[in-house]
């Protein structure tokens, strides 16, 4: 029997790269955390709207600067309408968005709706197949639904500038509490309530530093702690001024010259 291995979605679609994007993804996701909540504290207001403000606006950024460096021939592209950019590699477009805390409905999470957002997502909705010679002109007739598919695939690709054929959604769950929670990647669509349907996806894992107490480093030559402790020195004390450490005066015992 033959074992068959199976990538994970990150390994297919990034190949020899996907811990690095992965890593990054996350790095990303964390730091965009951090530079909102200086936005909430600086801004001191009782809402967390500075927050989402800002990570919505510094997760894209994040996400461009860090995979600009580990995917060769990567390069931010900034769809028509929009306020941010995205990443184009190898056919591939890679949209970050913020799911809405508690909003969830079992494994399907929401993100906050917008025709940018619809019509990059569109792209990845399957082709009708093309026809053949077997099929009777009945068959042949494109319905209203796949003819608003096949526009929305285009005006996607257009909006790519017809330089990626799918779109990577990495859908973040994070809040100024928690921080980053969970973040998932893959190969999605948008519904009218802006829930993402994933039809291919993975989990990236979280890695947190744990900060370590500081040890002490070791020096070279010998410590002060390293000589030997001292010990008391026990002897017969011969006349008090040895006692106290006093100089005992010379006395001069030569008998002077007679005159």
């Amino acid at each position: 029997m033959t074992n068959v291995v199976t990538k994970s979605f990150m390994e297919r679609h990034f190949g020899e790269r996907a811990a690095a994007v992965s890593t990054s993804l996350v790095a990303a996701g964390q730091e965009a955390h951090a530079r909102s909540l200086d936005a909430q504290a600086g801004s001191r207001l009782t809402t967390n709207q500075p927050y989402g403000s800002t990570f919505w606006l510094a997760l894209p950024q994040e996400v461009v600067m860090r995979l600009s460096q580990v995917l060769d021939g990567a390069t931010p592209f900034p769809p028509r309408g929009s306020q941010y950019e995205l990443v184009l590699w190898n056919g591939l477009a890679i949209l970050p968005v913020k799911v809405i805390d508690g909003a969830s409905r079992g494994e399907r999470v929401r993100v906050r709706t917008s025709r940018l957002r619809t019509s990059l997502t569109s792209v990845n909705m399957p082709r009708p197949p093309d026809p053949t010679l077997f099929d009777t002109n009945d068959e042949f007739q494109v319905d209203e639904l796949e003819h608003n598919a096949l526009a929305a695939i285009e005006a996607a690709r257009q909006a790519l500038g017809n330089r990626a054929t799918t779109t990577i959604v990495a859908a973040y769950s994070c809040n100024p509490k928690s921080g980053v929670q969970a973040v998932r990647v893959g190969i999605a669509t948008l519904d009218d309530e802006g829930f993402v349907d994933f039809t291919d996806s993975q989990r990236l894992a979280l890695v947190e530093s744990t900060p370590e107490a500081s040890k002490p480093m070791p020096v070279a030559g010998e410590t002060f702690d390293a000589a030997p402790k001292p010990r008391p020195r026990l002897e017969v004390v011969k006349n008090e001024t040895a006692a106290t450490g006093e100089v005992e005066p010379e006395v001069n015992t030569s008998v002077p010259p007679t005159e």
